[in-house]
């Protein structure tokens, strides 16, 4: 039997193939699980919430912390995947996710970054292809 060739077309719009992944233990829960890259959109509502770009003005110290932290559970909802690669939660999760969300899930936040591109590494790629 002959082996199936996956042409470029099938694969480039395979939304599994088209973020990075890492696979982590989770030494509090006992298991591993894998980290996806964001999309761009939790990526820019991210990057909003965080870096104040948002509309702040006239917002408390405790608001911009709960919006931050809805944020980060927001975040951790997109990029968490079981190792099949199926996702852990969904966006109907969020109350219960927030309510629980603790170091660990922010380690996992943070690991997740570490999939992203910087502008600096990519310009260094770009430049190594001409």
């Amino acid at each position: 039997m002959a082996k199936k060739v996956n042409k470029l077309r099938d694969i480039a719009l395979n939304p599994a193939q088209s973020f990075r992944t890492k696979k982590v233990t989770v030494p509090e829960w006992g298991v591993n699980v894998v980290l996806r890259e964001p999309s761009v959109s939790i990526w820019l509502k991210w990057l909003k919430e965080h870096r104040d770009l948002g509309n702040s003005e006239g917002v408390s110290t405790e608001e911009t912390v709960q919006r931050n932290l809805e944020t980060d559970v927001e975040f951790l909802i997109n990029v968490l995947l079981e190792e099949d690669l199926t996702p852990v939660f969904t966006p109907e999760d969020k109350p219960e996710v927030l309510k629980i969300y603790g170091p660990a899930h922010a380690r996992l936040v943070h690991q997740a970054f570490e999939l992203i591109t910087s502008t600096n590494e990519a310009e260094k790629k770009s430049e190594n292809l001409h």
